[in-house]
């Protein structure tokens, strides 16, 4: 008799996750107006202030971390680190910024880019990395390999 005791509860356990689940409709995140807004050199060091207009129609989060490489076509170009944590508000539209450094790896690529960062297209650039998101208790860490970064931008 102990068996069906088991069965039962496991069922019940899994239908209560499933009903849990069900009542979180989740939207597309929209990001308009990326820019970057700011650039300062030190070396190979780089520090880039940026920043977007967010539509979140969902629950608030928190970009905790990213960090990985960025490649411009097969080359290494520049390892990136998020400075510090980036808060997007649920249920609203806002304009987010943040700083992201970079470390070059290539000097030579860069310097063949053009020193005005405004007119460098970020549609080249590829990503390979980790990015640490948190809403409310849950966290989750998506992972990256070659992955533009106009796609990133959008994917969020």
């Amino acid at each position: 008799m102990l068996m069906p005791t088991r069965i039962f509860r496991f069922t019940l356990l899994l239908a209560g996750l499933f009903l849990l689940t069900s009542c979180f409709s989740y939207r597309d995140i929209e990001v308009k107006d990326f820019n970057i807004d700011n650039v300062s050199m030190q070396g190979t060091r780089i520090v880039a202030d940026f920043s977007a207009t967010v539509h979140n129609p969902n629950r608030g989060f928190v970009i905790q971390s990213a960090e990985g490489v960025f490649n411009r076509g097969q080359q290494p170009f520049a390892t990136a680190q998020l400075l510090q944590a980036l808060t997007v508000a649920g249920r609203s539209e806002q304009r987010c910024s943040g700083q992201l450094e970079l470390t070059l790896q290539d000097l030579f690529a860069a310097l063949q880019m053009g020193i005005d960062y405004r007119t460098w297209d970020i549609s080249s650039f590829l990503f390979t990395g980790d990015m640490r998101i948190k809403s409310a208790c849950i966290k989750k860490t998506f992972s990256y390999k070659d992955t533009p970064l106009t796609q990133i931008i959008n994917s969020l």
